[in-house]
């Protein structure tokens, strides 16, 4: 693994490590109608709901010293604290097979006691503990820029079955909001140095997309971007502030960090265009950007 990608994993460590409570708090979940039509586009709701209520077979939890040969409806890559695991495995119910995978131990381990039936594996994407064709689709849930290069393209193409279906679900920040366009202009001004400007936004700067061309793996991708259903909307500027400083393309130096989280506060708090008016809660616009191609 090379060091930027290393000082990636650092840095998304760093900032669940840091901000752990706030993130919890104010990260939302996934809108369910993006991860509804990501997952009709995957063929995963019909193919679950086919089995008419038939639990599966194998409840062995793999680990990375013991995977279970089994064929899973679901690998969700990246999956954090599961934010979206818990939404996919509400549409998808029960008796669906899932899997989760994330660098970070202490996420994943939230994720597990969070989200309960679903398994959980520690590693990188660029070398998923998994067998080859052992997994019927798999998802990348706001996470996709940690690891968007060939190998870990490579690495899903390899555990995928044949025709199996590769999703990306971006949760991306709506800049025509003067609030939102506001803060991410401040946090590509204090983003660390190696950190690349789609960390920010993923449709404002779309360079993640390059792997897939550099290693043609699957059919070309397709796309679907929308406004979330439900919007979130915070109660204060400091709530705003506890929000954004969740994101991980922020300096890990905690007098930048500190300094950053001042300069958003006064943002939010004396520009016209920006500041709250009479107590009204503050939107924070989001687009669903979803993407999905299958296995050649």
């Amino acid at each position: 693994m090379s060091a930027t990608k290393t000082q990636y994993s650092d840095a998304a460590r760093t900032m669940w490590e840091t901000t752990n409570d706030d993130y919890e708090k104010f990260r939302p979940s996934h809108d369910k109608a993006g991860v509804r039509v990501l997952l009709e586009h995957l063929g995963l709701l019909d193919d679950v709901n086919q089995r008419n209520g038939t639990p599966p077979t194998d409840d062995v939890t793999p680990s990375l010293d013991n995977v279970a040969p089994r064929t899973y409806d679901l690998l969700e890559v990246g999956a954090g604290t599961g934010k979206c695991t818990r939404v996919i495995k509400d549409l998808l119910g029960e008796n669906a097979r899932i899997v989760a995978l994330d660098p970070v131990a202490g996420m994943i381990q939230q994720l597990k006691d969070k989200v309960p039936g679903v398994d959980v594996l520690v590693g990188f994407c660029e070398s998923i503990p998994l067998p080859d064709n052992s997994v019927k689709a798999v998802i990348s849930s706001q996470s996709f820029h940690f690891y968007a290069n060939e190998a870990a393209l490579r690495e899903i193409h390899r555990v995928l079955i044949p025709g199996g279906k590769f999703g990306i679900n971006f949760t991306a920040d709506d800049e025509d909001s003067p609030l939102v366009h506001g803060v991410l202009d401040l946090i590509r001004k204090y983003k660390y140095p190696e950190c690349p400007d789609h960390f920010v936004n993923p449709l404002l700067d779309t360079s993640w997309k390059d792997c897939f061309d550099a290693a043609p793996l699957f059919t070309p991708l397709q796309e679907h971007i929308f406004p979330w259903e439900n919007q979130q909307t915070l109660p204060d500027a400091e709530s705003v502030v506890k929000l954004f400083m969740t994101y991980s393309p922020i300096a890990r130096e905690p007098d930048i960090r500190k300094e950053c989280a001042e300069r958003m506060f006064e943002l939010l708090t004396t520009d016209p265009a920006i500041k709250q008016v009479n107590g009204i809660p503050m939107d924070i616009p989001r687009m669903s950007a979803l993407y999905w191609c299958t296995k050649k």
